[in-house]
């Protein structure tokens, strides 16, 4: 009876997917299983076989959507921003925290050592493609360029190391947030976290303009 519903399922792949954040939400990812997620959707063991060949392809799979989400936000807030390369590099740090608050539970599996370790060893056997649609860090780089490129960061540094440090700083103040320390920090200073947050903003600006005088 359990392989029939499993076997019509109208579609299983997502309902795969969609129940795997529902279970990753509700117990993490240190315990989850295709077998737990099979019993978690009332289908088969075998079920999840048909679409994903074990834990570390569901994974991946997972990471790959939830960069296409975060890429598809970014290149949003570039386009929605008129402004000069600084004021860019600031929509796109807010444009992050968004994502953190509207998928936060993409955001762990995206970051979590098992998702990496499960990314690596598919890349070292030749079997993860990237694509250009979930390139979120792509997105960031060539926004650094713009920045050298209009004097707002050092012309002859590094892209990918100017890349990862501001990556660095705005994926710590999203889990800051996520986890609630700006907001419970922001309260014991008397202000709300979004006045906070916009403090923190214009003194990104601040460094960013400065150094373009």
């Amino acid at each position: 009876m359990t392989k029939v519903k499993a076997y019509h399922h109208p579609d299983l792949r997502q309902a795969l997917l969609d129940g795997a954040m529902m279970l990753v939400k509700e117990e993490g990812l240190r315990n989850f299983s295709l077998r737990r997620l099979a019993a978690k959707l009332g289908v088969s063991h075998a079920a999840p076989y048909r679409h994903f060949e074990n834990k570390e392809q569901l994974l991946v799979t997972l990471m790959a959507e939830g960069h296409r989400r975060l890429r598809s936000l970014l290149l949003g807030a570039l386009e929605r921003c008129k402004g000069n390369a600084a004021a860019k590099h600031l929509a796109l740090g807010r444009a992050y925290l968004r994502f953190a608050r509207q998928y936060p539970d993409y955001l762990q599996v995206m970051f979590a050592r098992e998702s990496v370790a499960a990314a690596s060893a598919r890349h070292a056997r030749g079997e993860l493609h990237p694509q250009e649609d979930s390139d979120s860090f792509g997105v960031l780089t060539d926004h650094i360029r713009q920045c050298q490129a209009e004097g707002f960061l050092p012309a002859q540094a590094d892209v990918g190391a100017l890349s990862l440090l501001a990556w660095a700083e705005v994926h710590g103040l999203a889990i800051l947030c996520s986890e609630g320390m700006i907001a419970k920090m922001a309260e014991l200073g008397g202000r709300r976290e979004g006045r906070t947050l916009d403090l923190i903003f214009a003194l990104m600006k601040a460094r960013l303009e400065g150094r373009s005088g």
